[in-house]
């Protein structure tokens, strides 16, 4: 479906205006342009200036490099011939002045969305034949034109039969409407009689508070803001979610430079929802600086901040107990956790919290290939005491539950293991449920928590190699654009998050996406921040561009597409690959299929040598193959599966194998 900003709308409202503007003297009744916007818009664009407007951001380097793609391609034919009429009418236009011109985006099927442009035609709209002008001028250009009546307003639709696309359009009061959608038109007809963004109390507040200086002003709908983002993703993201929850609409001015694209303006919240963000946003800001321990390659990372860590458990329980059931639940499972570990959860995990949280999803690193590298930072008030309180919870596990992890020295940090199943939850949401009987060690102030030891352990060798985010210079470039304390700060490092998000996709939306990941990465930080201000929060979005040019594609080395056999594997390991596989795998060694996270086979290992358990798997996950090695060498039956789970052939090793020549089968 086409998508773009049909300026050739406005410029078919400014001449039916323009030309019979002279006739009329005396005020017409205009209507307030929000009561025609369906209340599913999930996001507004609004222009007083579009002419020149258009002009300024059709200069920019961003718009030339966008209009390179095929879905900004349509739009750029359309203000190429927008440009060249006003051009050849310059004298014109300036008699006309301003059109205001609306653009609405709104779902129309699970994974698709269109916009509604309005033109504010002004006086214009009181010419009692305006809609037969729009046929001629559509007829004229060869569409196919045909009317229908809805609601006592007629819908005008011209078909492109070069393109197969059909164009609506209709005239409400002193607006013209216009969409590839008819659902759209006739929702915006029918949205009239029962306003519901035109009424709306908390975006008007917005509307009202949001400056007039920028390129153009962006109004965002949260309330639809999760629907929009399944558009492009099955998995629904849990901060996404309690976003749409917690906070009601964005009012911000835009501006294009070359090299950057900005978003400023003012956000408020539903104060009759219940919800860790609201409590979050209760207690204050704090200063991000989780920067200082995050790897340099960190893809995403979301600074949580506020006063400290007392204040927002109190705020928590506040705002919990508005809600019986929720608190309820809470409750439940703070006493359940509370009365198996004899630990207080308040004192233990809390009372040590500084003014900032962070949940953070790398790039992975040599060593957590194919897994989940995703952490928890909790800044501390007081180290030494942090230190004291997660030692008793650890000891207290160790005691109560059936896990034996001793803690691991490595480098001269300690790594610790945590059987507590939901506590990150608990505190600060759905966010943070990935993070489930974590390991943890301490570097500076910080308490570093993962489901993956090999997270743990990497982030130490890149905080000793001082490969942080702190001393990337693009990173730290980027941050002095942001205030330095805030509620909500997220950074995305497109190039890095690009390879981590696709995985999660659909297969659709991924083959999409592969097609266009030039124009994803050519956006490569992008930053989102919401700061406490008065009854409402501040907010600042910025993407920085830079034009992604993908290096030319290497000659595989077919030879170099070989397998590892299991052995090889082992010889080629480096010494913390063979720490990680003893101290926290049970000598247990993975390997996967290239460009997957499949498993290909699992062998256990012992002083350096195949030995015990060996397990080869199918790419599509089943077994083929299962069998023992004793101190390198293959013992006893090995078992030889197909596709279907059927068991092939049986082999024997050892000296019973060598008495039948190695080898039998059933």
């Amino acid at each position: 479906m086409k998508k773009g900003i049909l300026w050739f709308v406005a410029v078919l409202g400014i001449i039916a205006a323009g030309l019979y503007y002279w006739v009329f003297q005396t005020p017409g009744k205009n209507i307030n342009e929000f009561y025609l916007v369906p209340k599913d818009a999930m996001y507004i664009i609004e222009t007083n200036n579009p002419i020149d407007n258009w002009k300024r951001f059709s200069k920019s380097d961003v718009w030339k490099f966008l209009k390179k793609q095929k879905y900004f391609g349509e739009i750029g034919r359309n203000a190429d011939y927008l440009d060249s009429l006003i051009n050849d009418n310059s004298t014109l236009f300036k008699l006309f002045g301003n059109r205001d011109i609306l653009i609405s985006a709104h779902k129309t099927s699970a994974k698709d969305y269109d916009f509604l442009f309005l033109v504010n035609i002004k006086k214009g709209s009181k010419i009692g034949f305006i809609e037969e002008t729009i046929e001629q001028v559509l007829k004229a250009s060869g569409l196919r034109v045909e009317t229908k009546e809805f609601k006592n307003k007629t819908i005008i639709s011209a078909y492109n039969r070069a393109t197969k696309e059909t164009l609506y359009f209709s005239m409400v009061q002193n607006y013209m409407l216009c969409s590839y959608s008819n659902q759209l038109i006739e929702s915006s007809i029918l949205e009239v009689e029962e306003p519901h963004l035109g009424r709306d109390e908390n975006f008007l507040n917005i509307y009202n508070e949001t400056e007039e200086d920028g390129l153009c002003k962006l109004y965002v709908n949260y309330t639809y803001l999760d629907e929009f983002m399944q558009c492009y993703s099955n998995d629904q993201n849990p901060m996404i979610k309690d976003l749409s929850n917690i906070l009601l609409y964005s009012g911000l001015k835009v501006e294009v430079e070359d090299e950057f694209c900005s978003l400023e303006g003012n956000t408020n919240i539903n104060d009759s929802i219940d919800s860790y963000l609201k409590a979050l946003m209760l207690s204050g800001k704090g200063e991000i600086t989780s920067q200082k321990i995050l790897p340099s390659r960190t893809a995403v990372f979301h600074s949580l901040g506020f006063v400290n860590g007392p204040k927002f458990y109190r705020n928590l329980l506040t705002v919990l107990q508005l809600d019986e059931r929720g608190y309820k639940e809470f409750e439940n499972n703070k006493r359940t956790i509370e009365k198996l570990l004899k630990i207080n959860l308040e004192r233990d995990m809390m009372s040590w919290v500084d003014n900032e949280v962070a949940y953070a999803e790398n790039e992975p690193s040599k060593y957590t290939e194919h897994l989940d590298d995703i952490m928890v930072v909790m800044k501390a008030n007081d180290i030494d005491y942090a230190k004291e309180r997660l030692d008793f919870i650890a000891e207290q596990v160790k005691k109560r539950t059936p896990a034996k992890f001793r803690k691991v020295d490595y480098k001269n940090y300690v790594i610790q293991y945590l059987d507590i199943k939901g506590v990150f939850r608990m505190f600060f949401g759905k966010l943070f449920s990935k993070i489930e009987k974590p390991f943890y060690t301490i570097i500076g102030n910080y308490v570093i928590f993962s489901n993956n030891p090999r997270t743990i352990v990497s982030v130490i060798e890149d905080y000793e190699s001082g490969n942080t985010l702190e001393k990337n210079q693009e990173f730290d470039d980027f941050i002095d654009k942001f205030n330095k304390q805030s509620t909500i700060f997220s950074f995305i490092s497109s190039n890095k998050q690009f390879p981590i998000m696709v995985k999660k996709m659909d297969a659709k939306t991924r083959k999409s996406s592969l097609e266009n990941e030039i124009y994803f990465k050519s956006f490569p930080q992008v930053g989102f921040q919401i700061t406490e201000k008065e009854n409402k929060f501040y907010t600042n979005v910025r993407l920085n561009f830079l034009e992604y040019k993908p290096e030319a594609a290497e000659t595989i080395d077919s030879a170099a597409l070989q397998e590892e056999s299991a052995q090889d594997m082992l010889d080629s390991m480096d010494d913390i690959q063979r720490f990680i596989s003893e101290k926290f795998e049970n000598n247990v060694i993975r390997d996967f299929y290239a460009n997957s996270d499949k498993l290909r086979f699992e062998a256990e290992t012992k002083k350096g040598e195949l030995h015990g358990r060996y397990r080869e798997f199918y790419e599509t996950g089943e077994l083929k193959l299962y069998g023992k090695y004793r101190r390198g060498e293959k013992r006893g039956v090995w078992r030889y599966y197909n596709k279907e789970g059927i068991l092939e052939k049986k082999e024997r090793f050892g000296l019973i194998g060598r008495m039948f020549n190695n080898n039998y089968e059933e």
